[in-house]
């Protein structure tokens, strides 16, 4: 019968396809390459000497200096230094600072030596001329003084702390305790606040001159009875690892050594503050002549 017609009813599924295939290299070269670059930074770092390592670091280390005062030249330490253009290769065996436009940060070579022609010269120490290193000596020495004057108020206390003065052996600079401030925890070689600030001070200075350092610690009378040789000795290597750390390379120290109390600054008083100290003597290259008299000394 027309009514009993069958009713055949077709459903379409639609099938919808995920994209596949292709995510997962996308991932892995991702993966690949952070790889490769993770160790290609372990291999440079592995390459890499450890001087330019402490550079790196302490040019990323957050300084703890800060002036907010209007005078100087508005670097670290305010006033004028010989060093604000960064450090300047010394191109001559025998150079002076020039001490009228410190800012410049140039050195004026005095006398050739006796080595080639080239970018550093090979002459012989013994060529280097007396007179003019003593003027470059006089002349850092001035700097330095003017430099301490022109601190903004937070580190004026670096102006009591530092000494500067040139002996037979070459420009001394001391960095002194005083009754308010000491540049060491008392009885430890772990430097202070007051001594790291005082070196990055004189490190402006003494890298920026070719002459060996010399580092040597004092104590006290009393501060170690049982072993001041030791203590002295301690604190003379925490100078010297600091000064590296600021990136003084390893071969400009030449001695580093602990004195005691053998030579207190105050004799006639012990156990004072300013006989705890650091001494750093960049060296004389040219010989002080025997004829000539000692030069005036305001330090013992």
């Amino acid at each position: 019968m027309a009514g009993d017609q069958e009713v055949i009813v077709k459903k379409k599924h639609i099938v919808v396809e995920v994209p596949h295939g292709g995510a997962w290299k996308v991932a892995y070269a991702d993966f690949v390459t952070a790889m490769m670059a993770f160790f290609l930074l372990l291999w440079l770092l592995n390459a890499t000497e450890q001087e330019v390592l402490d550079g790196l670091s302490t040019y990323f280390t957050p300084t703890t200096f800060t002036s907010s005062g209007q005078s100087g030249s508005g670097g670290v330490f305010g006033g004028e230094t010989a060093t604000n253009p960064g450090p300047v290769t010394q191109t001559q065996d025998t150079a002076s600072l020039d001490e009228t436009n410190p800012n410049v940060g140039t050195l004026d070579a005095a006398d050739p030596g006796d080595g080639p022609e080239q970018e550093i010269s090979s002459g012989s120490e013994g060529q280097v001329d007396f007179e003019a290193e003593e003027q470059t000596f006089n002349t850092t020495k001035r700097l330095m003084e003017k430099s301490l004057d022109e601190l903004p108020p937070e580190l004026q206390h670096l102006k009591e702390a530092i000494k500067i003065d040139v002996t037979e052996e070459g420009l001394r600079i001391q960095i002194l305790d005083n009754r308010r401030r000491s540049g060491f925890v008392r009885g430890t070689p772990d430097l202070t606040d007051n001594a790291r600030q005082a070196l990055q001070f004189v490190m402006q200075y003494v890298e920026r001159l070719p002459n060996q350092l010399s580092i040597s610690g004092h104590t006290d009378a009393s501060e170690a009875p049982d072993d001041n040789w030791r203590l002295s000795a301690q604190r003379a290597n925490s100078a010297r690892r600091e000064l590296a750390r600021q990136g003084l390379p390893p071969q400009r120290f030449e001695t580093v050594v602990g004195k005691a109390d053998s030579e207190l600054l105050t004799p006639e008083a012990p156990t004072a503050a300013p006989n705890r100290r650091i001494s750093i003597i960049m060296l004389r290259r040219a010989p002080y002549p025997a004829d000539r008299p000692a030069p005036p000394s305001i330090l013992q």
